[in-house]
């Protein structure tokens, strides 16, 4: 009975020396298992790239309400619209929606409308690609892009930079990216942060001069495909551009008078135009 018993105890023992967190013997202190936890989650971000960016996703500009032809062989001609003048004017704004490339035409749309970004950099991101604080005026038809005032922005530059680095240039905006970084700037240094902002690609625009113009032109006149999109303003339909609708009163000869909503009493509407050019 005696040895029966000390088998029980020395059973019961063996057990309580045995736990969910591992087997321990005297004096010794349980690992426990968030420590391991924390030991995989250590591994883990080590195995995370440093910096993920995702990629660029193309800004959708607004659609245009109305589409035209503007055919260069008409220009200055009797009978037709085209002028010198409207050349110049939906030129200059081409200057602002496209960047000079290695074509044979010099030329290619842009996805992003073109904006003078002024920018501190912040920190490197690698690949030439910066955070930065930037401003920037509003760009676009109807400022599609709105103006940024010491915003946090991505910069990608065309030529090598440094932290601390200020400076101007013509960016095109392509759209908010994602970005997953840790911060090295202060007050976040340390910090693993996943931020939405906007992006600006670095780029050389058209140049409106007479020269450049001249360039366009012969590019139109070879095949080139080129088109411009522009804030107008055109007459109200809604009210015939008098800027009221008339109702009848019974009883009365003058007619009620109330603003017109559509275009906000003035008689004209902005639309969003794109010209397309022919030779």
């Amino acid at each position: 009975m005696r040895l029966f018993l000390l088998f029980i105890f020395t059973a019961v023992s063996a057990t309580a020396q045995t736990s969910p967190f591992g087997k321990k013997a005297d004096n010794e202190v349980v690992t426990p298992a968030p420590a391991r936890t924390a030991e995989a989650n250590l591994a883990k971000a080590e195995d995370e790239p440093a910096v993920i960016i995702t990629p660029f996703r193309e800004l959708t500009p607004p659609p245009a309400q109305i589409s035209r032809t503007f055919q260069l062989s008409r220009v200055n001609r009797l009978g037709y619209t085209e002028t010198t003048k409207d050349l110049q004017r939906l030129y200059t704004a081409i200057v602002g929606q496209r960047v000079v490339d290695g074509s044979a035409a010099g030329s290619s749309k842009a996805t992003g409308y073109l904006t003078q970004v002024n920018y501190a950099l912040l920190q490197d991101l690698g690949d030439n690609r910066f955070l930065a604080k930037a401003a920037w005026p509003a760009a676009g038809p109807n400022n599609a892009l709105a103006a940024g005032v010491d915003t946090i922005a991505i910069l990608l530059l065309e030529k090598s930079a440094k932290v601390g680095d200020t400076g101007s240039l013509t960016g095109m905006h392509a759209g908010t990216v994602a970005l997953r970084f840790t911060a090295d700037y202060a007050p976040l240094a340390g910090k693993r942060l996943t931020l939405r902002r906007e992006a600006f690609l670095e780029c050389t625009p058209l140049t409106d001069s007479p020269d450049g113009l001249k360039k366009f032109v012969e590019a139109v006149n070879a095949g080139e495909e080129m088109s411009a999109i522009t804030s107008e303003q055109i007459p109200c339909k809604k009210c015939g551009s008098l800027g009221f609708i008339r109702e009848p009163q019974k009883g009365q000869l003058l007619d009620k008078r109330t603003p017109c909503p559509e275009c906000a009493a003035t008689g004209k509407v902005n639309v969003s135009v794109e010209t397309r050019f022919v030779p």
